[in-house]
């Protein structure tokens, strides 16, 4: 019975060790900067504020107008260790009939996105997401946690920083 007891403490101080040596997400370094780049239909601002809805840690650089076109925005390298780009493309209206005592449309613009992430000193793309999920905002909110998910395969490591 002494055995067991032992065991079993033993045990219930090894167990909070072993959780913790398994763990896969890693905390993003202080000080990561990223720029999102303008994109065709707002995608770039609904991108933004569903980054600072799941409270993404990074500070997020803003765009400065081109020399030429002071109209035109861009991201400046210098000032962002990653870059976010995208497209958006429009897949036509939806409906859905949402009771079942009467027909009541809901119409919405279903809309499929990608985007890249990009490491601003060497222009590798560190990692690439896409949806299709229907309207703009449900699109950002995929993408940001397909992000937050595979979230250690951008992260830079302190080594090759």
């Amino acid at each position: 019975m002494k055995r067991l007891l032992a065991l079993l403490f033993l045990l219930a101080l090894l167990l909070p060790l072993a959780g913790s040596a398994g763990d896969k997400k890693t905390p993003i370094p202080n000080g990561i900067s990223l720029c999102v780049s303008p994109m065709a239909g707002n995608l770039d601002n609904y991108l933004i504020g569903e980054m600072r809805k799941q409270q993404v840690p990074v500070t997020i650089v803003s765009t400065v107008p081109t020399v030429a076109d002071p109209s035109k925005l861009f991201c400046d390298p210098a000032t962002s260790y990653f870059t976010m780009y995208g497209t958006e493309d429009a897949e036509g209206k939806s409906f859905s009939a949402r009771s079942i005592f009467g027909l009541r449309v809901h119409y919405r613009d279903e809309i499929q996105a990608a985007v890249k992430l990009v490491r601003n000193s060497d222009s590798t793309i560190v990692w690439a997401g896409d949806s299709d999920r229907g309207e703009t905002k449900k699109v950002a909110e995929h993408i940001v946690n397909q992000m937050l998910k595979q979230r250690p395969s951008w992260i830079p490591s302190p080594i090759n920083r």
